[in-house]
C-alpha cells in the first residue's frame, strides 16, 4: 500500500516537472520567434500584455529570460511590461514599429479588450495574441471579427501555443492557418492594401452641401445612388481607386434628409458603418472616432445681411467726393463777384492781370497784346480742364448706372452686438463663440438656437433678418447663389473665431485612415479638387439643393419689383433734369450780368 501512494506521489512530480519543462520550452521557441521576426522587420520595441490568470509565471519568466539573452534581437531594445493594473496608453510611449504580444486565457480574456482600449492609434502595428486555451473555429471566428471592427489589421492568433492563425478581411473575413516557420517578413498580415478585392463598404449618406449630397443615376435600370461634392465625389473617386464596392443609402433623421453630425458620429463609434462619406468642419472632436487628415484648416465668420442699395436717385451726386462738390460750386459765386468788383473799382492801371485772367468787363491796357501767348495758354488750361471733369464725371456715372451699389459696412464689435439680427447657432456652439470673443455677455442675448437640421437648412437658403456662422470655405460655395443678384443680401464680416479642419469621421483604427490621407495628398498635389468644384456646384443647382437667386420668380420674390421698371433709368432722368437746371441758371448768370 505505501509502495503505491509513493509510486503516486512519484508520478505526479514528473507530470509536473513535464509540464515545467514543456512551458520553458515553449517559452523559448517564443522567444526564437519573437527574435527572428524582430530581426526580419527591424522592429524597434517589444511591449509585453498579460492578465494575472492569462500565463503561468514559469512560462512568462522563460520568455523574458530568452528576450535578455546577448543574441536576441530585443537585448538593446525597449522592452515594456503591461498588466491589467496598468493605466497609461501606449501611443504616447511606444514607437510604431513595435511589436504587441498579448498573453491571455481565451477568446474572452478582459486583457483583449483593455489591450485594445490601450492600444489606439497603434492597433495596426504588428499583435501576437497567446491564448492558452484551446479554441473551437466558431470561437475563433468571433475573436477575429472582434479584432477586425477594432483595427488590428496586423494580429497573429496562436492557439494553446501550437497552431497559428491569421485573418483576411478582404473581400469577406476569412479565418486561416499559418505554419510558425512561414518567412518572418510576411507572417504577419500587411497593415496596409492597394487593392481590397471588392471590399463592400455600405455607408448612409445626408445633405450637406457643398461637402457632400447624392442623386439617383439615370443611365442604371436599378438608379444606383451616387455620391457627389466636394467630399463625396473624393470618397467615390477612392473607393474606385482601392476597388471597393461603394453602397449608399439616404439616412432620414427626423424626416429630413440634411446633415446630422450627432448621428453619422454615433452611427461610426457604435460600429454601425466604417466611416462617414461627409467632409465636415469638425467643432466638437468626439473621442469615440478617428478623424481623417484635415484637408483645410479654416476659419468661422459672421455672415451678415447686406445694406439697403444706394438710393438710384442720387446717384447723379456719386462720381465726385463733396469736396470735389463744393469747390466747382463756390467757382460760380467767385467768379461773380469778381466781375462785380471790376465794375465798381476802376484799376486801369492793374488792367492788364484782370484781362489776362478773362475776368468779364475788364478793359485792356494798351500793352495787353503782349500776353496773348499767356492768355492763351491759360485759356487751354481753363478748357482742357473743364473737358477732363466732364469726361469723368460722365464716365463715373455711367459705370455707376450698370451696377446696384451697395455699402459693405465697416463695423465695429460693439455695432455688431447692437444690430437687430438674432445669431443662429447651435447649443454646442455657443461657449466656443463666446470665448472667442473675450466673454462678452452681451453675446448671450443675441443667440437664436436651432437644432442641426434647421440650422443648415435655414442657411443653405440665406434666409434674411439672422446673422450665421459660416466657415469661409462653405461662404465661397453659398454666396455664389447671389453671383446674379444686383442687391446681393449677405456679406462676410471681419468678426471670425477659431480655425476648424475639415475631416472625415472613421471608425477608431479604420484601414481606411492610410490609403484615404494619401489620397487626398494627391489630389491636392494634382489640383483635381479645383476642377471639380466648377463641376459640383452646378451639379447641385440642378438637382435642386441650391439655386440661383437671380431668376426672374426669385428677383420679384425678394426684390418686389419688376426687371423692366422704369425705376432702372430713374438715374438717367434724374440727371436729365439736373442738367436742364444747371442750364437755366448759366442763362440767367449771362443775361444779367
Amino acid at each position: 500500500m505505501s509502495y503505491c501512494i509513493h509510486l503516486q506521489f512519484d508520478l505526479c512530480n514528473m507530470l509536473k516537472m513535464l509540464l515545467l519543462v514543456q512551458l520553458a520550452t515553449n517559452g523559448t521557441q517564443l522567444g526564437l520567434f519573437l527574435d527572428r521576426v524582430g530581426r526580419a522587420n527591424q522592429l524597434q520595441c517589444l511591449c509585453l500584455v498579460h492578465s494575472s490568470y492569462g500565463t503561468q509565471p514559469e512560462f512568462l519568466n522563460t520568455l523574458q529570460l530568452d528576450l535578455h539573452l546577448e543574441n536576441n534581437y530585443f537585448n538593446a531594445l525597449p522592452q515594456i511590461i503591461s498588466t491589467e493594473l496598468s493605466d497609461w496608453q501606449f501611443n504616447s510611449l511606444i514607437d510604431h514599429q513595435t511589436v504587441f504580444v498579448i498573453l491571455a486565457a481565451n477568446t474572452t480574456d478582459p486583457i483583449i479588450d483593455l489591450h485594445a482600449e490601450r492600444a489606439r492609434d497603434r492597433r495596426f502595428c504588428k499583435t501576437l495574441f497567446l491564448l492558452r486555451k484551446d479554441e473551437g473555429a466558431r470561437a475563433l471566428r468571433t475573436l477575429f471579427e472582434y479584432l477586425w471592427l477594432k483595427g488590428f489589421r496586423s494580429a497573429l492568433v496562436m492557439v494553446g501555443r501550437q497552431r497559428l492563425y491569421y485573418m483576411d478581411p478582404y473581400p469577406t473575413i476569412r479565418v486561416l492557418q499559418v505554419s510558425l516557420t512561414e518567412d518572418e517578413r510576411t507572417i504577419f498580415p500587411s497593415a496596409e492594401r492597394s487593392d481590397f478585392m471588392g471590399y463592400v463598404l455600405r455607408v448612409p449618406v445626408q445633405i450637406d452641401v457643398p461637402a457632400t449630397f447624392w442623386y439617383a443615376r439615370n443611365d442604371t435600370e436599378s438608379r444606383e445612388l451616387q455620391l457627389d461634392g466636394a467630399g463625396g465625389t473624393l470618397i467615390r473617386e477612392l473607393m474606385q481607386h482601392l476597388n471597393v464596392c461603394l453602397e449608399i443609402y439616404p439616412l432620414i433623421i427626423n424626416g429630413s434628409n440634411n446633415i446630422n453630425m450627432t448621428t453619422l458620429v454615433y452611427l461610426v463609434a457604435e460600429h454601425h458603418i466604417e466611416l462617414s462619406p461627409h467632409q465636415f468642419t469638425t467643432l466638437h472632436r468626439s473621442m469615440k472616432v478617428d478623424y481623417s487628415y484635415p484637408y483645410s484648416v479654416v476659419p468661422r465668420c459672421f455672415m451678415l445681411p447686406l445694406n439697403a442699395p444706394f438710393p438710384r436717385s442720387l446717384y447723379v451726386i456719386k462720381p465726385f467726393q463733396p469736396v470735389v462738390w463744393l469747390s466747382l460750386l463756390l467757382l460760380v459765386p467767385l467768379k461773380v463777384l469778381l466781375g462785380y468788383l471790376v465794375r465798381r473799382c476802376a484799376w486801369y492801371s492793374n488792367l492788364n492781370l484782370w484781362s489776362l485772367l478773362g475776368v468779364p468787363g475788364c478793359l485792356k491796357g494798351s500793352n495787353a497784346s503782349i500776353y496773348w501767348p499767356f492768355r492763351l495758354l491759360i485759356c487751354v488750361t481753363l478748357v482742357f480742364s473743364a473737358f477732363i471733369i466732364v469726361q469723368l464725371y460722365v464716365t463715373k456715372l455711367t459705370s455707376f448706372l450698370t451696377v446696384l451699389l451697395t455699402a459693405h459696412p465697416r463695423i465695429t464689435f460693439s455695432e455688431f452686438l447692437q444690430l437687430p439680427y438674432p445669431i443662429v447657432v447651435l447649443p454646442s456652439d455657443v461657449d466656443s463663440i463666446v470665448a472667442s470673443f473675450g466673454n462678452n455677455s452681451k453675446l448671450w442675448h443675441n443667440f437664436y438656437y436651432m437644432n442641426e437640421i434647421d440650422f443648415y437648412n435655414t442657411r443653405v437658403e440665406m434666409s434674411d433678418g439672422f446673422i450665421y456662422p459660416i466657415s469661409t470655405l462653405r461662404w465661397k460655395f453659398l454666396s455664389l447663389q447671389q453671383r446674379y443678384l444686383k442687391q446681393k443680401r449677405f456679406w462676410l464680416s471681419q468678426f471670425c473665431y477659431g480655425t476648424f479642419p475639415s475631416q472625415f469621421q472613421l471608425r477608431i483604427g479604420s484601414h481606411f485612415m492610410e490609403p484615404l490621407h494619401h489620397f487626398e495628398l494627391h489630389v491636392q498635389e494634382a489640383g483635381l479638387q479645383d476642377k471639380w468644384r466648377t463641376l459640383y456646384y452646378t451639379r447641385a443647382k440642378q438637382l435642386g439643393y441650391v439655386r440661383d437667386f437671380a431668376s426672374i420668380e426669385h428677383y420679384e420674390r425678394f426684390q418686389k419689383v419688376r426687371p423692366l421698371s422704369l425705376i432702372m433709368i430713374s438715374s438717367i432722368i434724374y440727371l436729365y433734369l439736373f442738367g436742364i437746371f444747371a442750364s437755366i441758371v448759366a442763362f440767367l448768370l449771362e443775361f444779367f450780368m
